[in-house]
């Protein structure tokens, strides 16, 4: 009897195994078919790289006394060698020389092994692997270690077309190099890829373009990590094989992603800059594809470089059990195919060459070509960003239990008491309003009646605007906890590659919310214009959603590539600022500059990398005097001190999380138990942080930052376009150099040789 016992339970295994086998290699099948090629287009393929008297590659830098003028513009020059298909980028006005190629008079120096020698002189390094066998590794490599050679150099009347062919590895890549007014454009022909039997993973186009060793000369690498940082030049660095590498616009949720636990990418640039030598590259076209990647001088090479990663297929988990969670990782089929990827250098004059510099180009870029217009007149006193929470959950015995924390009676109540303060100039962000309150998505109207209502939230919004005080209704339509607005999560629910719902749990107490197919909560934001427009409200603050988190959906009734998402994302901004009037989100991609009118909650941080040298405000140069925006609120602060004056170093208006006074205990909520929201706990704080921030801000609320350095350490200076200056000192002792003192923990402005 237990024999067969044992039996019984040994067939069972094997059929299961059996099974499994099964499954996993009909899943092989069903995943690598389309890598698999007929014979007949496999002969094709290998047809079109026989070279027919094309020269190799070959190792080393180019001659540069090969190099030909082939474009001018009003301040540059365009110079190619057709043997590499490298180039140059010249300025006429002082002769600085930026080249796609590392620098040749540090070149001999150069101790990296020969295969990577190889590949930092080549003007493309690809990544690929044989993804019909998903234990295979990737490859790394150039053209000279896949016997490559150039095709078709064709000068053009802006520059030049070359297509790279990489026979080992059966890729052909065109590209493009043009010269513009003030910037030279790489740009990488997708329709014109050709690939055999391997799948090409990511290409870096002229990934050395501008690189220098640390060689005496100050520089850094300029970083779009959080709100900035530089990694400086630096010899004999310590750390080795550290490299950055990020997906612009944050990871796609929908494939693997190593938990690198970095700052999200909002911004599409970088930055190099040596000496009085310094460019910013900013990714123009297909950066939804794109990743930021960066190696200090020790890492892959004795130079410091950046480079952009164009990503063409990604890393996913297929699962094949969900109940113990066995699977296995393997690539995306089809390549991500995009309108166009193309990479803009500026290269800066001596004076403009450094990350203020750098920030000034984006800026002219996002106005110019991105039509993000500048502040108009601003009123005379800064803005203060109040968010009321209205309620939240908690988890229950048997249900969860609902925590009222401000009616809309009680906000009306909490606006006039500051208001009282002689603050008058206010935005509020009302959030927690729907129905079960701030941790509960989806079926946003009616009001939760145990607030108010939307009878009480007009009374609110109308008590405001009759001080002239803006109310947006707070709210996030990527996540769904209750199943309203007619989603299903089986039918409407974001699927990754591996056709599973990705879920989101923000406390272990509560139940998964499901992420919503963009082109699903597409439909349900277009539902609910007109109910916002019925209660007045001034406007939409999209928080942690919109503008901010871009998957791949692979839904089959809503597919979506990043760059649909991105599209799908700006179009609802748009309706919703055409609906509305305005529209605001929270630390967002830069791509929803255009619509939006306020950037709630930027982040004043950086990932913390051991290579990083220091954390700096590029974001906030970039968008001081186009929009306003806030830091992380003010009474969540670890250290509030510090935070305060960051914020007038960063330019930052001041924000506050409130309730009302008789708010319930929040401690055990889904979404609050950390925050202090009784605003009669705040409310001299809050008065005493707008009275000096506005003392600081008020003058220059419309003006463009225009210098920022460290005067000592700790100490920093912000300059205004006027010549209008602050100094923060951060330090436990008093600052005083070249007539200007400032106090231990505090800060002075300057304007016209004059103190206030």
């Amino acid at each position: 009897m237990t024999a067969r016992k044992i039996n019984v339970k040994l067939i069972a295994k094997l059929v299961l195994a059996i099974v499994l086998l099964a499954f996993i290699g009909w899943l092989a099948l069903l995943v690598g078919e389309q890598w698999s090629k007929p014979s007949n287009e496999a002969a094709i393929v290998t047809s079109l790289f026989e070279k027919k008297g094309a020269a190799p590659y070959k190792a080393g830098l180019p001659d540069e006394g090969g190099f030909e003028q082939l474009a001018e513009s009003g301040s540059l020059k365009l110079l190619a060698d057709k043997t590499t298909g490298h180039f140059q980028v010249i300025n006429k006005s002082t002769g600085k020389v930026w080249r796609s190629y590392p620098d040749p008079q540090y070149w001999k120096d150069e101790t990296v092994p020969n295969t990577w020698k190889n590949n930092l002189t080549s003007p493309i390094i690809v990544e690929y692997v044989n993804a019909k066998n998903y234990k295979s590794s990737s490859v790394t490599a150039g053209l000279i270690e896949n016997q490559g050679y150039l095709e078709n150099f064709q000068p053009t009347a802006a520059g030049f077309t070359v297509t790279f062919a990489l026979p080992k590895a059966e890729f052909k890549i065109p590209i493009e190099v043009s010269l513009h007014d003030d910037y030279v454009e790489t740009r990488i022909m997708d329709s014109g890829i050709v690939e055999g039997a391997l799948s090409l993973l990511n290409i870096k186009l002229y990934p050395l373009f501008g690189a220098e060793p640390s060689v005496g000369q100050e520089g850094y690498i300029l970083l779009p990590d959080g709100s900035g940082s530089l990694i400086n030049f630096a010899q004999d660095r310590i750390m080795q094989q550290l490299t950055y590498n990020e997906s612009v616009y944050g990871p796609d949720l929908s494939y693997y992603n190593e938990n690198t636990g970095r700052q999200r990418i909002g911004m599409p640039v970088y930055g190099i800059k040596s000496g009085d030598q310094a460019f910013v590259a900013i990714i123009s076209q297909g950066e939804a594809f794109a990743n930021v990647y960066a190696a200090p001088s020790g890492a892959v090479g004795r130079s410091n470089w950046a480079t952009t990663e164009w990503q063409y297929r990604k890393r996913f988990f297929q699962s094949v059990s969900k109940s113990t969670g066995e699977g296995f990782y393997t690539y995306s089929g089809d390549k991500f195919l995009t309108d166009g990827r193309a990479m803009r250098y500026y290269p800066l004059l001596p004076e403009k060459s450094n990350y203020v510099g750098m920030a000034e180009a984006y800026r002219n870029y996002l106005i110019h070509e991105q039509g993000v217009k500048p502040l108009a007149a601003p009123k005379k006193d800064i803005p203060l960003y109040v968010d009321i929470v209205g309620a939240d959950i908690e988890k229950g015995l048997f249900a969860d239990s609902y925590l009222k924390a401000t009616t809309t009676a009680e906000a009306t109540e909490l606006v006039r008491q500051i208001y009282e303060l002689g603050i008058q100039h206010m935005q509020i962000n009302f959030a927690g309003w729907q129905q079960d309150g701030y941790s509960t998505h989806g079926g946003y109207f009616p009001v939760d009646k145990r607030l108010g209502g939307n009878s009480g939230m007009r009374s609110f919004i109308s008590f405001a605007h009759s001080l002239n005080i803006p109310v947006y209704l707070t709210a996030n339509y990527t996540l769904n906890t209750n199943g309203d607005d007619r989603f299903w999560w089986r039918r409407d629910g974001l699927r990754n590659l591996a056709g599973t719902v990705l879920e989101e749990q923000r406390n272990a107490d509560q139940d998964v919310g499901k992420f919503v197919s963009p082109k699903f909560y597409e439909k349900v934001v277009s539902a609910d214009l007109n109910d916002y427009k019925s209660l007045g409200a001034d406007g939409i603050y999209y928080e942690d959603g919109i503008g901010q988190q871009v998957n791949t959906d692979f839904n089959s009734r809503y597919r979506a590539s990043r760059a649909d998402v991105v599209e799908v994302q700006r179009g609802i901004l748009k309706k919703s600022k055409e609906a509305l009037g305005s529209i605001a989100a929270n630390n967002v991609n830069f791509y929803a500059l255009d619509q939006i009118d306020h950037v709630h909650r930027l982040t004043d941080d950086y990932s913390y990398d051991v290579f990083i040298s220091e954390e700096i405000p590029f974001a906030q140069i970039v968008l001081h005097g186009l929009r306003t925006y806030t830091l992380e609120w003010s009474n969540l602060r670890d250290e509030f001190g510090d935070e305060f004056l960051r914020s007038i170093e960063y330019g930052a208006y001041p924000a506050y999380v409130l309730s009302g006074d008789k708010a319930a205990d929040l401690r055990k909520s889904y979404s609050l138990w950390y925050y202090s929201l009784n605003y009669k706990d705040w409310i001299d704080d809050l008065k005493g942080e707008y009275a000096r921030s506005n003392e600081a801000l008020a003058a220059v609320q419309d003006e463009y930052i225009t210098a920022h350095r460290e005067l000592a350490p700790k100490v920093k200076e912000t300059v205004y376009g006027s010549g209008y200056r602050i100094v923060v000192n951060y330090n436990e002792t008093d600052y005083s150099k070249d007539g200007v003192f400032v106090p231990a923990k505090d800060f002075v402005v300057i304007k016209g040789g004059t103190k206030r």
